[in-house]
């Protein structure tokens, strides 16, 4: 059948996946192609094939005498969509297709014809009679001619004064990655990535530029996708065309009190003319990078037996006993491998499929994909599907443009009926000689989660985003562009955590008996409306040498939360309904509240003869968070260039480009975990008592500080960009970042009943370092070898510089092990330092230490001049953890404990290396940091953890401290709750790392075949993420985690390996 149809918009909140591809595929370019206002006609036969029967498309402007024609390719061969050929001297010109052809014709033979595109050498071909010619481009090494997406516009690099680095997404276009972050580590210097989890669904990371510049609030960059304010997830990695970041206060002042973190700019692929369909497909198989190795059963009671005697108690097992576990002599005595039976090797799988096109006047975009991410621990997985179309259109001559972008995604993640951490912290302190089910299938307690999961349980949430954002640009007169642009993102997340009626057995070493554990309902729901409003005029012109450009905005912010949570347990069915649980368990709340900012702006950029640069910018803020008297706050900065290559001295040398900056900057920062800082705040979940009970009902929670206001933190940065022999880069930065009027919850009495601090304004913090990257690429070679490198290195100092006068440290764990105070880094690690082990000759015993005494016998004391452990532990003996008297009282108590650590790196670094040999291409990606360390303690990390919990790992059972194996660092093993709790750098770990995060191989077919099966392009890749990993960090942990994470139950990373194609149509 044949059909000529006219295709509307339709905005829809969710959608599910449509199996029939070929529908798909129909879907968009209906919804898509006809945006090209051009007629479609399109034939479906009872196969559902879709053919193009008709289009109306157009290469060329003007008929003209001389017809040329021929082909535009990359130094690789690849062909250049959107390539311009203009004839000289003419308006007449012509773009390439998708293939790279091109058709024009020009007034005679001997016409010139200049070829350009974005990145590619400019060059100009004379005809000379030839009626075919294929041209190749070469890609424009210099990067001082870039154009670079900077805050509310772009300048080309050479422009550029602040300190602004930019990641393009071409080279990591086949990585099996599922968050946009992932494909900044290691690329961009003074940028600290943390993928904090591997877990699907919860696999954000943390993202640091230039260190820490807040104590008690949030860190995080802001993130800005196509002008609008978002997050990393809210945009798919095979939409994204570039990524940059501005990491000095003089490129992020723009953006003001948001921008104290640092601002990171995401440019989403551009559309463009003729038609082009993309599909990529990866299988990825994961798993755990490191998984604690651990003892086996007959083990484990040998062991506890000794730390049993060490601590003058009974042992539990008998010789009998461990026989029937070693050799499996007893049904009733198990050995299980709790790590074993938790995680596994799983699946990924991800589809990607883009059509756009368009004309010269109006171009579209739209993208589906779908990704379905199965977890290495049991019972956790995450499925996501993400949608985006991008309409642009062009009216009177250019002078209106408009752009409709509309995108959005759902996730459905599930784990365990608990969180993960809890999960794993549960797997840490089980013992192999616990079985998980008993013969009837009846649970024990440390294999409940794995019974809950498979009779329905878990945790579900479901977060929908959904965006839709337009602008305006128009030109009213020559050089002036005003630009409106409106956007509202919606997003919600619902959760429910459902815990079915189970009863769980005794496990078999007798420590506790079964019993039966009600089922419970418990659910949350977020909701998050956010509306943005800009408007600015550019103003660009250009006398004699002087160029000018000046920008002024102004924007409003607004943002809308609400929640609902509720619990109900004893249900009667397994169901997830509150009505069918018991009505005086349930209680229910529900919250809101709303904050907003108002900004004007500006920014000025002068430049002299592209030789001397200078940019002023400066940005007014108000905030609903503060009171009126310090709601507004006003943030400038300033910055020089000196673009030396353009001097005399070295005009007419090609060999070296260079140019000098400085800048200065102000920013401000008032994104607290309150909205109302000013405010007293009321709570219903308070209970009192009254009449002889308990009763719900309202009370003052979270007091106010009239006086709280900006933190501000200002930046000076020096730095230079070279090229030389326009192969080599080097570009350099020296920064120096004082925060001032830190914002933090300080301490107040407990009487006055509230549950949150205040916060002040407290402190002063420094982070000060350098930036250094450097490259190298080879000369192009399509049919050659080709190779370059980039390499990156940081160094951050930071240091908390002032707390006031009223304030002594602040406290960021509940154990009180991360604290930041004056002169040390940011939450530092605080405890006790050791100095080894204590060794027999640090004791005497009976008989004046006679020999002949058999160890289990002596009575050990420690000698004079050693300080009194008493204090921290009972019974000090030979093997145990040496203290230092830090204040030289000759006692041991927690008057000794000090700074014992740092959590903030001191050094990032990363390296790329990429080796191309005809159709062959080889990425590697290597990424590490020093100066880093940890603390880490708790279940499979200290011996039998909280008198008798938990697993020994198999490196503390080789190598713990024995009367025959003295020499080690690992202690004796004891079972005792007051050593458990000794906080020291005894669990300080060097978490220094390098890690090989990528490899990729990838082969692009011929293109001579693919044109006889009608394929653009098609590339196929095999691609591999945290292959391996070098440190000294705890054997059986991952060294790169989430610094607050001071035990072991952290989410392990996950080493992926995949295969893959790249299909283009």
């Amino acid at each position: 059948m044949t059909k000529l149809m006219q295709i509307k918009i339709l905005c829809f909140r969710r959608f599910q996946v449509i199996k029939n591809s070929k529908f798909i595929l129909f879907y968009f370019l209906l919804s898509t192609y006809t945006f090209q206002a051009s007629t479609l006609v399109y034939s479906i036969n009872d196969g559902f094939d879709v053919s193009i029967l008709n289009e109306k498309s157009s290469s060329t402007f003007t008929t003209q005498q001389f017809e040329v024609k021929g082909t535009v390719v990359d130094s690789k061969g690849t062909p250049i969509v959107g390539a311009t050929l203009v004839e000289k001297g003419t308006k007449n010109g012509a773009i390439t297709d998708f293939d790279g052809n091109f058709t024009l014709s020009v007034q005679n033979e001997n016409a010139i014809l200049t070829i350009s595109f974005l990145g590619y050498k400019e060059m100009s071909i004379a005809l000379s009679g030839k009626s075919v010619i294929n041209v190749v481009l070469q890609e424009n090494i210099s990067q001082l001619d870039e154009v670079v997406v900077i805050g509310y516009g772009s300048q080309k690099r050479n422009e550029i004064t602040g300190s602004v680095s930019t990641v393009s997404l071409k080279d990591s276009e086949d990585r099996a990655v599922t968050d946009a972050s992932q494909l900044l580590q290691g690329k961009v210097s003074g940028v600290t990535i943390v993928q904090n989890s591997g877990q699907p669904g919860d696999n954000t990371s943390s993202i640091r530029i230039r260190g820490i510049t807040s104590i008690d609030n949030n860190n995080d960059p802001l993130i800005i996708i196509d002008g609008v304010p978002g997050d990393m997830s809210d945009v798919n990695p095979n939409d994204i065309k570039s990524l940059s970041v501005l990491k000095d206060a003089a490129s992020a002042s723009i953006y003001g009190s948001r921008a104290s973190a640092g601002v990171i700019i995401i440019e989403t692929k551009n559309n463009t003319t003729g038609l082009t369909i993309d599909y990529n497909r990866l299988s990825t198989l994961t798993q755990a990078t490191i998984l604690p190795e651990t003892v086996n059963s007959w083990e484990h009671v040998t062991l506890r037996n000794e730390a049993r005697r060490n601590m003058n108690l009974p042992e539990v097992y008998s010789e009998t006993d461990i026989k029937e576990f070693e050799y499996g002599l007893n049904p009733n005595r198990p050995n299980t491998d709790w790590y074993d039976t938790y995680f596994k090797v799983s699946m990924l799988h991800s589809d990607y499929l883009n059509i756009r096109g368009g004309s010269e006047k109006y171009k579209f975009s739209s993208s589906l994909s779908h990704l379905n991410h199965e977890g290495v621990l049991i019972g956790t997985n995450s499925q996501k599907l993400s949608f985006r179309t991008i309409l642009d259109g062009k009216f009177l001559d250019d002078k209106i443009r408009v752009n409709l972008n509309i995108y959005g995604d759902e996730e459905d993640s599930h784990e365990l009926s608990s969180s993960t951490s809890s999960v794993l912290n549960q797997i840490s302190s089980n013992t192999p000689v616990s079985f998980v089910t008993s013969d009837n299938g009846t649970p024990s307690f440390p294999g409940r989660y794995l019974y809950i999961e498979n009779i329905g349980g878990g945790t579900d949430r479901e977060r929908v985003s959904l965006r839709l954002q337009g602008s305006i640009e128009i030109e009213p007169i020559k050089n002036v562009t005003a630009k409106l642009l409106y956007s509202k993102n919606k997003y919600e997340l619902d959760y429910i955590r459902l815990l079915p009626e189970y009863e769980t057995a005794g496990i078999v070493d007798n420590s506790f008996g079964g019993s039966l554990k009600l089922s419970s309902l418990s659910k949350e729901w977020y909701q998050t409306d956010t509306d943005q409003f800009t408007g600015t005029i550019n103003y660009d012109f250009n006398i004699d040498n002087h160029k000018i450009g000046a920008l002024v905005g102004y924007e409003r912010l607004e943002r809308d939360y609400t929640y609902d949570s509720g619990f109900v347990d004893d249900l009667s069915t397994n169901e997830p309904i509150f009505s069918f649980g018991n009505p005086s368990s349930s209680f229910l709340r529900s919250g809101a509240n709303s904050n907003a900012t108002v900004s004007q702006f500006g920014r000025l950029n002068y430049s002299y003869n592209n030789k001397y640069l200078v940019t002023m910018s400066v940005r007014r803020d108000g905030s609903s968070r503060f009171a009126d008297g310090n709601k507004y706050g006003t943030f400038p900065s300033a910055s020089l260039g000196w673009v030396m290559d353009k001097e005399n001295f070295m005009k007419n040398s090609d060999f070296l480009k260079l140019k000098l900056r400085a800048s200065w900057g102000r920013l401000g920062n008032q994104n607290i975990s309150t909205t109302y800082a000013t405010s007293d705040q009321m709570s219903g979940s308070e209970f009192y008592a009254f009449g002889g009970a308990i009763v719900p009902g309202r009370g003052t929670t979270v007091l106010a500080n009239p006086d709280t206001t900006w933190e501000t933190t200002e930046q000076i940065d020096i730095g230079f960009n070279m090229i030389i022999n326009n192969h080599v880069t080097i570009n350099f930065d020296y920064y120096q970042k004082k925060t001032f009027d830190i914002l933090a919850r300080v301490t107040i009495p407990p009487s006055l009943g509230v549950s949150s601090l205040p916060y002040q304004n407290v402190g002063d913090m420094l982070n000060e370092g350098f930036d250094l990257d450097l490259g190298y690429k080879s000369k192009s070679n399509p049919n050659g070898f080709g190779f370059s490198i980039n390499a990156n290195l940081s160094y951050l100092k930071n240091e908390v510089t002032s707390l006031g006068d009223n304030l002594e440290f602040v406290n960021h764990s509940s154990a009180n092990i991360l604290r930041s105070q004056v002169g040390s880094s940011f939450s530092s690690f605080f405890g006790y330092k050791t100095n080894g082990l204590l060794q027999i000759n640090d004791f005497t015993w009976q008989n004046n230490s006679d020999i002949t005494i058999p160890h289990d016998d002596r009575d050990y004391q420690l000698i004079s001049g050693l300080p009194d452990h008493s204090g921290v532990m009972t019974n000090p003996a030979p093997g145990d953890i040496k203290m230092v008297d830090t204040n030289e009282d000759n006692l041991i108590t927690p008057d000794d404990k000090t700074i014992i650590g740092r959590s903030v790196p001191k050094i990032n670094y990363g390296i790329n290396l990429n080796f191309s040999y005809k159709n062959w291409n080889l990425r590697l990606l290597g990424q590490g940091v020093g100066g880093s360390q940890a603390y880490l303690n708790g279940p499979g990390i200290g011996p039998f953890w909280n008198a008798g919990n938990g697993t020994v790992s198999r490196v503390l059972a080789d190598n713990r401290w024995t009367f025959e194996n003295q020499n080690t660092s690992y202690s004796r093993l004891y079972e005792d709750k007051i050593r458990d709790a000794i906080v020291s750098d005894y669990n300080i770990y060097d978490a220094d790392y390098f890690r090989l995060k990528n490899i990729t191989l990838s082969y692009d077919i011929n293109k001579n075949i693919l044109d006889k099966i009608g394929i653009s392009r098609l590339k196929i890749f095999a691609t591999a993420e945290n292959v391996f990993v070098i440190t000294n960090f705890l054997e059986g942990y991952d060294p790169e985690r989430d610094y607050r994470n001071t035990s072991g139950n952290f989410h392990p990373q996950t080493s992926s390996y995949s295969l893959g194609i790249n299909l283009s149509l």
